[in-house]
């Protein structure tokens, strides 16, 4: 399969994981947020990923941040061709409302959405809202069974379901997708609960960035999991990427941005069993889920040697983050991309 990539939408704002008080993101606002997608769009970018937050875990609580659904909604009117991935939390919202959002924000796209089911680590946004945060495996029993409900509710036909968690009587939303069956499901996680959902339920396993051996190891597992169940799985990473004129070049830049960061945010509220909260942190916070662990720092060559490596292996979307985000990702579009067998080239 050809490779794809795609962006992160900065609803936090930049990319550098640091504590930045409300007049200090500039970028946490929709006017930013819809140029960037835009730019990304004409410059051949194939996907944009919006984090479905409630609070700002990157600047910390009080920090401004960009409400994925509305904001996928919106700019569906407003572009033409990316797609559209709403990282929605499975514990937070009712998948009932959830399908009903995501069938819409399809109409408007004209099928351009998709959803990455996120079963969470952050306890302190569902304190703050009164709503339940299950333990750990649990969540992801939650997310099974959003899954097979949002499932029903895009298939057209009513239908009923009863589980632990849900129960829809007559389930019906109209008009539904236009994608068919029903738009594509991102799924990622790094416990052996989430390879067990993807083996049964994931389109598209997406995985943090992370060195090609480790992110390899992961793929296998998942591949192993899918195949007991009949079925076949893709893969999409998230990585932090830099590229300059040499490779010493692109390492100076990565410190200058590291000395870049200040304080780190406090995220109150982490569950200590969510694995992906345990490696994320383990990156320089020099860009989020996993950052520049997937090392695409170097020239225009090497960081395409790099992803070409993690394609071969199997990733076939990246959805990479930048900073200055606007200066960075014109270069990595001009300088990177040409060097890719990307879909459609």
């Amino acid at each position: 399969m050809a490779l794809r990539v795609g962006i992160w939408a900065p609803v936090w704002g930049s990319f550098l994981a640091q504590r930045e008080f409300p007049g200090e993101v500039p970028e946490a606002t929709f006017e930013h947020n819809a140029r960037y997608v835009q730019r990304a769009e004409a410059l051949g970018f194939s996907s944009v990923l919006f984090l479905d937050r409630s609070l700002n875990s990157l600047k910390g609580v009080g920090a401004p941040i960009v409400e994925a659904w509305t904001a996928a909604a919106a700019l569906a009117a407003i572009t033409n061709r990316i797609e559209l991935i709403v990282a929605s939390r499975s514990s937070y919202r009712h998948p009932a409302l959830v399908a009903q959002m995501g069938a819409n924000i399809d109409q408007i796209s004209r099928g351009r959405f998709a959803i990455n089911i996120v079963s969470g680590w952050w306890g302190l946004e569902h304190e703050m809202a009164g709503i339940p945060f299950p333990p750990h495996d649990e969540r992801y029993e939650v997310s099974a069974e959003v899954i097979e409900i949002l499932k029903g509710f895009w298939a057209g036909e009513p239908f009923d379901f009863e589980g632990k968690h849900f129960k829809i009587k007559n389930g019906i939303t109209a008009p539904g997708p236009v994608r068919k069956p029903w738009p594509t499901i991102y799924f990622g996680g790094e416990s052996e609960a989430a390879v067990r959902l993807a083996g049964r339920a994931a389109e598209v396993f997406l995985l943090n960035g992370r060195p090609l051996e480790a992110a390899s190891s992961l793929m296998e597992s998942v591949r192993s999991e899918v195949g007991r169940h009949g079925r076949s799985v893709r893969f999409g990473m998230s990585a932090f990427a830099l590229c300059r004129e040499s490779d010493a070049a692109a390492r100076e830049e990565l410190g200058r941005l590291r000395c870049l960061l200040g304080e780190p945010a406090v995220a109150p509220g982490a569950d200590p069993a969510a694995r992906h909260r345990r490696t994320s942190i383990q990156s320089d916070r020099v860009g989020t889920n996993g950052g520049t662990a997937a090392r695409l720092v170097g020239t225009p060559e090497t960081v395409a040697e790099r992803m070409i490596a993690f394609h071969e292996a199997g990733v076939d979307l990246f959805l990479l983050q930048f900073h200055p985000m606007f200066d960075e990702m014109e270069r990595f579009a001009s300088e990177v991309m040409p060097l890719l067998p990307l879909e459609g080239g």
